[in-house]
Parts: C-alpha cells; sequence; structure tokens
C-alpha cells in the first residue's frame, strides 16, 4: 500500500513539475525553491491584502480622505528612521536572522493591534499607528522578499521565474481581497486583524525552509559577502555615486508618488459616492481582488513574454504610457468609472509586468551593493515619496482647494519624469552587467561619451608625445587621415626621434604639409644611418625640393657613399616608376645594369648579398619588367632574407605572373608574412584569381585559410565580398579565418558596407548548426549506444565522428560571436565571449543575460536556447524536445551532420558509413555521389559499394 500511495505521489510529482516546465519554463533543481518562494510571497500579500482595506476603511470612516496627505507624511518620517536602523541591523546580524524575526516581530504587532481595536482603547492614536505600521510592512516584507529571491536565483533564472513567483503575489492580493470583501460584513473589519496573523504565520516557517535549503556554497560566499564587504559609503551615497542605483531611486520614489496621487484619487471618489464603512470595505476589497485577478493573468501569460521580447528598459514603459490613458480620464470625466478606471491601470500592472521589470533592474548590481542599497530604496524612497506626495495634496487639497480632477495635470507632469528615467536606466543596466562580465572595464570607459572633434585632435597631439614606437607608428598613420597644421609640429619634432621607422613614417607624413617645406630638413636625412628614412627623404626631395630638382638628384646618385646612391637610386626607381621617359632621363636603366655588374664582380659573399637585395628592391620598386627574371631566380635563393627582399619586390611590381608564385609562399612559415602582404599590395585584382583557382578546387584548404589575412590589408569593399565568398568553403578553420577578418577589416575601415541581412541571414545558419549539433550531441545516438558490440573500426569512426562534432559546436559558436561582432558594438559582444568562455558559472550566466538584453527580439529568440543548452547546460528536458519535433534516430543524425560546410565532418560520416556497411543508410550516401567535391564523392562510393557488398 505505501508503495502504491508512493507510486502516484511520485506521478503526480511528475506530472506537476512537467506543467511547471512546460507552461512557465521551469527547470529541473528549480521546482522547490521557485513553489516555496511563490508560496511565501502568496502569504506575506495575502496577509496586506486583508489588513490594507481593513485600515483604510476604518482610518476614511475616523478621519476622513482629507487626512490622508498627513498620514503620508507620518509615513515618510517613519520609514527615514526604519531604515536607519535596518541599515544598522544588516551591518551586524545575518539577513536570514533578520527576515525571519521581521516576520515574527509582524505577527506580534497585528495581535497588539487587533487587540487594542477590539478593546476600543485610543482607538484614534491606534489607527494612526495601524495605518503606519501598514505601510512601512508592505514596503519592508516585499522588500526582503525580493532581496532574499536575489540571493537564491542568479541572473537568467531570475529572468525566467520572477515572473511565476510574481504571480504568487498577485494571487495572495486576489485572495486577500476576496476574503476580505467577503468576511467583512460577516464578522467585522476589527476581527479579521486575528485572521491575517494566521494567514502570516506559515511564512515564517517556510523563509527559514527556502535559506536551508539553497545552494548552500554559492549563498554562503554571498552572505559572506554582505556581511563582511567594508563599504564605508551609508547607502544613500553608494546611491548617489551609481548612476544605475541613482536612476533605478528615481523610477521607484516618482512611481511613488504618482501611486499615492492615484490611490487619493481613488479613495476620495470612492469614500464621497459610499460612505457605510463596511460597504466601504467590501468595495476595497472586491476591487483590489478584481485589479489582482487581471494582474495575476498579465503575469502568468505576459509578463515573460513581454519582458523577454522588449526587455527591461522598454517594459519599464508600459505601466506609465497605461497611467497616462487613465488621467486624461480622471482629468474630464471624474466619476467613480474613471477612478476605478486609473487604479485598474496601476494596480494591474504595478504588480506584474512593472514589479518584475523593476526586479530585474537590480540583478547586475554587485549583492553586497544590492543588500545595502536595494532596502534603502524600498523603503526609505519609497516611503519619502509617499509623503513628498502628501504635501503635494496638503498643499494642493487643503491649501489651493483644488478638485480631485485636476491632480491628474500633476500625474501626467510625474509621468514625463518617469518615463526619462526609464528610457535612461536601459542603457545604465547593459553597462552594469558589461562591468559585472569584465572586472577590466573601467567606469570611465563603459561611461564614455562621444568625443568633440576637438578633443579628438587635442588627443592625437598628446599621443604623438607618447615614448612607445607602436603607439608612436599608430598616431603618425592617424593623422594622415585628417592632416591638420595642429600635427605639424608634433611631428617635425619627431624627424629626430631614436626610431629610425619613425623617422621614415613622419617624412611621408610631412609630405602633406606643402606649405611648410622642409628639404633643408631632407639634406640631412639623406645621411641617415637607416635606409628607409634615406629613400624616404629621397623622395621628399624630388616630389618637393625647390630650385634644379634634377641635378640635386643626379649629384646623389654619383655621391661619393655608397648608401646615399644606394637610397637615391631606390628612392629614383619608386619616383619613376611607370614613366619611361623620366627613367631615360636620368639613365635608370643603365643605373641598374651597373649595380648587376657590380655584384657580379663582388668576391665579398656578405657584399654580395647586399647589392643583390637592393637590386632585387629596385626592380620591384621601378617595376622593370625586363629584369624579372632576376626575382625569378631569387625565389629559390638558398639565402631567406634574399626570398623574402623578392617576395616583397614582387608584391610591389603588382604584376599577375607572380601570382601563382607568391601563393605557393603561404605554405611556408617562415614566408607567409611577406606573402601576405606582397600579395595584398595587388589590392582587390588579386579576388578574382583567388577564387577562380578555388573554384577550380586548385589551391589545397590548408592555403585558402591563409588568404581572409591577404583580403583584411586591403582596402576595398571586394575584400568583404571575398571573405563572404570564403563563408561558402567547406572548411570551418577557413570560415573562422574569414570572420576574423570581416571584422579586422570593420575595425581598420569604417566606411565599407557590410550587408545587414546577409550577416544576420549567416547568424540564422550558424544558429541552425549549433542546434543539429547539439541535437546529435544529446541524442541516443551519442549517449546510450551499446559501446560492447561495436567493433573497433567503427567504434574508433564513431569516436573521431563525435571529437569534429564537439569542434564544430565550439567552431560554430565562435563564428556566431563573430558575426554579431559586425552587427553590433564589437566591444560589447567581446566582453560576452569571454564571459560564456569563463569556467565561472555566474560570470557565464551575467555574460547571456548581458547579451539577452542587447539582441533584437527575433535573433535573441532563436539564439539564447542554444547558448543555454551548450555553455550552461541549463535545459530541463532533453535538447531534442525544445528544437525538434522528437528525438532523431541514427539516420537522422547522419542528416542533421551533413547539412553543415565543414568537409572533415562530411568525410567523417561517410567513413563511418563504409565501416557500418548497413544497406538501411544507402539514400543518404546516394544523395551525394555527384557532389561537386572530389573527396566527398570518393568516399561516397566507397561507403556505396560496402553497403551493396553487404
Amino acid at each position: 500500500m505505501k508503495n502504491f500511495e508512493s507510486s502516484i505521489r511520485n506521478v503526480f510529482q511528475e506530472a506537476f513539475q512537467y506543467f511547471l516546465n512546460k507552461s512557465f519554463d521551469i527547470r529541473v533543481g528549480e521546482y522547490r525553491r521557485v513553489v516555496l518562494m511563490q508560496v511565501n510571497i502568496f502569504l506575506i500579500i495575502s496577509t496586506l491584502l486583508i489588513i490594507k482595506p481593513i485600515v483604510n476603511s476604518l482610518f476614511l470612516s475616523s478621519f476622513g480622505y482629507s487626512s490622508l496627505p498627513t498620514a503620508f507624511i507620518i509615513v515618510s518620517i517613519f520609514a527615514v528612521a526604519i531604515s536607519r536602523l535596518y541599515s544598522r541591523l544588516l551591518s551586524k546580524f545575518a539577513f536570514d536572522k533578520i527576515m525571519t524575526r521581521t516576520l515574527l516581530t509582524s505577527v506580534l504587532s497585528l495581535f497588539v493591534f487587533g487587540l487594542l481595536l477590539r478593546l476600543n482603547i485610543l482607538v484614534q492614536l491606534v489607527l494612526l499607528l495601524f495605518y503606519v505600521w501598514v505601510a512601512l510592512f508592505a514596503v519592508v516584507s516585499s522588500s526582503q522578499f525580493w532581496v532574499l529571491a536575489n540571493i537564491i536565483f542568479n541572473a537568467r533564472e531570475a529572468k525566467r521565474v520572477f515572473g511565476f513567483i510574481g504571480a504568487g503575489a498577485i494571487a495572495g492580493g486576489i485572495f486577500g481581497g476576496y476574503l476580505t470583501s467577503i468576511m467583512a460584513p460577516l464578522i467585522g473589519s476589527e476581527n479579521l486583524i486575528f485572521l491575517s496573523i494566521l494567514v502570516l504565520l506559515p511564512s515564517f516557517w517556510i523563509t527559514k525552509r527556502i535559506w536551508t535549503e539553497r545552494d548552500s556554497e554559492q549563498q554562503r560566499v554571498q552572505q559572506r559577502k554582505i556581511q563582511e564587504e567594508n563599504l564605508p559609503d551609508k547607502p544613500f551615497h553608494l546611491i548617489k555615486k551609481s548612476r544605475h542605483l541613482s536612476l533605478m531611486a528615481g523610477i521607484i520614489g516618482v512611481s511613488v508618488v504618482v501611486a499615492k496621487l492615484v490611490d487619493y484619487q481613488f479613495s476620495a471618489i470612492a469614500s464621497t459616492a459610499i460612505l457605510d464603512p463596511d460597504q466601504l470595505t467590501a468595495f476595497f476589497g472586491f476591487w483590489f481582488s478584481n485589479f489582482n485577478l487581471l494582474s495575476l493573468f498579465i503575469q502568468l501569460f505576459l509578463t515573460r513574454r513581454i519582458v523577454g521580447m522588449f526587455g527591461v528598459g522598454s517594459s519599464l514603459l508600459i505601466l506609465p504610457g497605461a497611467i497616462f490613458l487613465g488621467a486624461l480620464a480622471m482629468l474630464f470625466f471624474p466619476l467613480l468609472g474613471a477612478a476605478i478606471f486609473i487604479k485598474l491601470c496601476d494596480g494591474s500592472l504595478k504588480q506584474s509586468i512593472n514589479k518584475s521589470a523593476t526586479e530585474l533592474l537590480a540583478l547586475p548590481i554587485p549583492l553586497e551593493i544590492k543588500s545595502k542599497t536595494k532596502s534603502y530604496i524600498d523603503v526609505t524612497v519609497d516611503s519619502v515619496a509617499s509623503g513628498i506626495g502628501g504635501l503635494l495634496l496638503f498643499f494642493l487639497v487643503n491649501g489651493l482647494q483644488i478638485s480631485t480632477n485636476w491632480i491628474s495635470l500633476l500625474i501626467i507632469g510625474l509621468l514625463a519624469v518617469w518615463i526619462y528615467f526609464a528610457l535612461q536606466v536601459r542603457d545604465e543596466y547593459l553597462k552594469s552587467f558589461k562591468l559585472k562580465i569584465s572586472k577590466k572595464i573601467s567606469r570611465k570607459n563603459t561611461n564614455k561619451q562621444a568625443e568633440s572633434n576637438e578633443s579628438v585632435i587635442g588627443n592625437l597631439q598628446k599621443q604623438l608625445e607618447s615614448t612607445k614606437e607602436s603607439q608612436l607608428l599608430y598616431m603618425i598613420q592617424k593623422t594622415r587621415e585628417v592632416p591638420r597644421d595642429e600635427f605639424y609640429l608634433p611631428l617635425k619634432k619627431l624627424l629626430v626621434h631614436e626610431s629610425g621607422r619613425v623617422r621614415a613614417e613622419v617624412i611621408s607624413s610631412l609630405r602633406s604639409y606643402i606649405s611648410h617645406n622642409l628639404s633643408g630638413d631632407m639634406l640631412l636625412l639623406v645621411k641617415d644611418n637607416d635606409q628607409e628614412v634615406r629613400v624616404n627623404a629621397f623622395e621628399y626631395l624630388i616630389a618637393l625640393a625647390p630650385g634644379n630638382r634634377v641635378k640635386l638628384i643626379e649629384s646623389y646618385l654619383e655621391h661619393e657613399d655608397e648608401r646615399i646612391r644606394e637610397s637615391a637610386l631606390l628612392a629614383l626607381a619608386i619616383e619613376t616608376r611607370g614613366n619611361q621617359e623620366l627613367q631615360n632621363w636620368f639613365s635608370f636603366g643603365d643605373r641598374l645594369q651597373m649595380r648587376i655588374q657590380q655584384m657580379d664582380n663582388t668576391e665579398n659573399v656578405s657584399e654580395k648579398d647586399k647589392l643583390h637585395q637592393h637590386i632585387i628592391q629596385i626592380i620591384g620598386a621601378s617595376n622593370a619588367s625586363g629584369y624579372f627574371s632576376y626575382l625569378q631566380n631569387a625565389f629559390h635563393h638558398e639565402k631567406v632574407e634574399i626570398v623574402i627582399k623578392a617576395i616583397e619586390a614582387a608584391g610591389n611590381t603588382v604584376h599577375p605572373q607572380f601570382i601563382s608564385v607568391l601563393l605557393n609562399f603561404l605554405n611556408q612559415k617562415i614566408f607567409l608574412p611577406a606573402a601576405q602582404t606582397a600579395l595584398a599590395n595587388y589590392g582587390s585584382q588579386v579576388f578574382p584569381v583567388f577564387q577562380k583557382l578555388i573554384q577550380e578546387d586548385k589551391i589545397p584548404a590548408e592555403l585558402v585559410r591563409k588568404l581572409p589575412v591577404v583580403a583584411q590589408k586591403i582596402n576595398s569593399q571586394k575584400s568583404i565580398d571575398f571573405l563572404f565568398f570564403l563563408l561558402d568553403y567547406e572548411d570551418y578553420m577557413v570560415h573562422l579565418e574569414s570572420l576574423k577578418a570581416l571584422n579586422n577589416l570593420k575595425q581598420s575601415f569604417s566606411h565599407l558596407f557590410f550587408d545587414k541581412k546577409l550577416v544576420m541571414s549567416l547568424i540564422a545558419e550558424e544558429i541552425h548548426l549549433s542546434k543539429n549539433t547539439l541535437i546529435v550531441l544529446k541524442s541516443k545516438f551519442v549517449t546510450n549506444m551499446d559501446l560492447d558490440s561495436i567493433s573497433p573500426k567503427i567504434l574508433d569512426a564513431r569516436n573521431s565522428l563525435i571529437k569534429l562534432l564537439e569542434r564544430r559546436l565550439d567552431g560554430s559558436l565562435e563564428r556566431i560571436f563573430q558575426l554579431l561582432e559586425l552587427q553590433y558594438p564589437p566591444e560589447d559582444i567581446l566582453t560576452v565571449y569571454k564571459g560564456i568562455q569563463s569556467n565561472k558559472t555566474d560570470l557565464r550566466m551575467n555574460a547571456i543575460e548581458f547579451l539577452d538584453n542587447l539582441l533584437e527580439a527575433r535573433l535573441k529568440k532563436i539564439l539564447i536556447p542554444v547558448l543555454e543548452t551548450a555553455i550552461l547546460n541549463s535545459m530541463a528536458e532533453p535538447v531534442f524536445n525544445l528544437f525538434a519535433e522528437k528525438e532523431p534516430d541514427e539516420f537522422a543524425c547522419y542528416r542533421l551532420i551533413l547539412e553543415g560546410v565543414d568537409l572533415k565532418l562530411k568525410l567523417a560520416v561517410f567513413y563511418l558509413l563504409e565501416q557500418l556497411s548497413d544497406p538501411q543508410f544507402l539514400p543518404l550516401v546516394q544523395a551525394y555521389l555527384n557532389s561537386e567535391n572530389q573527396k566527398i564523392r570518393t568516399f561516397a562510393k566507397k561507403a556505396q559499394q560496402a553497403m551493396t557488398l553487404s
């Protein structure tokens, strides 16, 4: 019998968990925490909705609605005192003890108030204190609950479960409201207080249970942070220092003032229309329950979808927008129906969409700061705002005698401020998550604003005074983009810099400043020890020297110093390139031939090699086609430095005959950088050649992987087109290199155009591939296969395929993020990618949450589940239930793998099918017998033959 009862209980438990998962995305390991938290907030809010109508009706019947502003002010004064006491207690005692003792104190307080009112002792004083106590209980108990929720749930869990947990609060409001409306006429308002005690008592036990069963290790660390973190600032100063917290406080403060004004309008019109206290209690209880009933519907079926689709920032705009409509109704039609409508807008959305969005705002704030500031915001800011609302009402109603409907004008004005804060806090929310993911990002960088043109110029000028060579070279190149007079003097000072590369680059930059002739300085620099400096100085003189430049150049071509003669001839080769007439004027061919004879007659090996390199440079710089045979011979020279000079020279010629030779050098590591730079010198004309060779399958995949680096060096729209072409190549390493190159192009040449639709389609394709890979890796094909019955060959082939699949999943995720960098701010995407690579679970979850708020709705809908499954492994059910109609069989798994473009994976599948030799897979193989790829055809035919023979 016991076994039967246990089985029935297990069946019901599994059914309930399945319902929670399917309906509300509650996952394995979360059920108990979520249900306990929901029941807990249900009891707290039920208690509040029992005692709130009681105290409202008794207060209004005893004091009248004109006393409400005074009551609001008194509440705010008490709240400030309670908040200070609470902050001191939090630094001395553990949070769980403070929360449980608060609940016990609340139970005792309710008993005392109920007893005093039942015995009619000091009724008016007791009512006033009871009114203040209820207001404080509402904010303190709710704040403590949501701090507890932030402790036991991480960012990703909170995004999913807060809506469901919040439904418990709304259900409590419905239960408490309807209970009050039914019981108040039967037993009287004072006796309902004792009933509320019975409702609140279980919350004490549940809170202790939740704290006991929490994720012990992580929460102990968090609790120690709360207690041990030595934050010298008081909560007010912490809020003031943080723009995120300041905006949160501003939103809550303004919303509370608006709520008080709305509450006053509702209470004033209701108390005028309904005079009997018990009927008024029933009216409040009935409508509060109706408001909460609508709120529950919104919370269960709309909140998670709305917040997930529009994000936290946009969701915060819904409540003020609805109240605006209600305020307009109250302004023009100040009737009970209009009062109910504006309260409906406030009551139904405040505890559903707005509550979830507001609580989510606190997620990226460090827990040690959150614990000190959130309660302060929820209690002090809330209550001070109530006091401000009271003062405003006191001034408007009691002072200026303004009628109830005109208060709507003030509400509309405050709504404008509320909406402004909501728009601003979205950016701060993202920045806070970004900062939480990467502590290396300084606040200055996360809060930086667009610099003005003047500040950019000033920054460049300062950077030109740097002592770092790499930084100086970068800044010198940047000055060429905007050659302003402000840069002239800082650049001129660098002509005496210790680095030859810096001096050479400065000379090239100074050629843009035609109004400042520096020929005198160049005459000195032609004698520089660095050849690049000498050549650039000669180029400057050839282009800009005053007087007879021909005689000047000829004098240096015949100079007694060998180094100067070489540099002058190289500069002449550069400046007369393509100008045969000018070359003949300077007898360029004769001079080059003399150099070659001089090299042939030189016996010293070192001198001979120097001359050889110099000749190669001159041939490349001048594009002297008659001497290309010297370059062809130099490609096969035994000395590396000469081969490198020949590669560089071939690139400088930009002649098509050298492209195939340079491509071959890409396979040799020592020549790779020189060959890539040489090919990049050809510019966009090289891409048609590359594409033809790739399409004709004349270059191997290992060589194709080197081409993206060539493309990223070329400032052309055709570079982007070529790299997108490579994304169709059947090699995932080519894809990775191409995406890296695309991102480098975006950073280096920001004017180039990236087709957003094309990028989005590529992202969708990669997500689809990742999804297929996950389905296969989580299927029985991988997890539950009987390995003992498999032959060693099949086992090896199968294991190789699984390893390739795991690699493809990692590579696919990397490609997704590289594509995202083309669509979104690269620094944000890079921050997320580093976060998900962390071995810390919290950091990975925060990274995904940051991305969730960064992406547009249709993209995150398909990407976030894949990331959660691949990175967090947090899906509560088999992945094929999420991404496919049913679990795929072995045939379907092979088909899913073959959908990709990874050649190695396809070949691995066909090799495994060959070893299996199972005819059931024959249709799968036959589909690839006519593939354009020769390797695929070969492997598919082998698999077909093995199946046919079996």
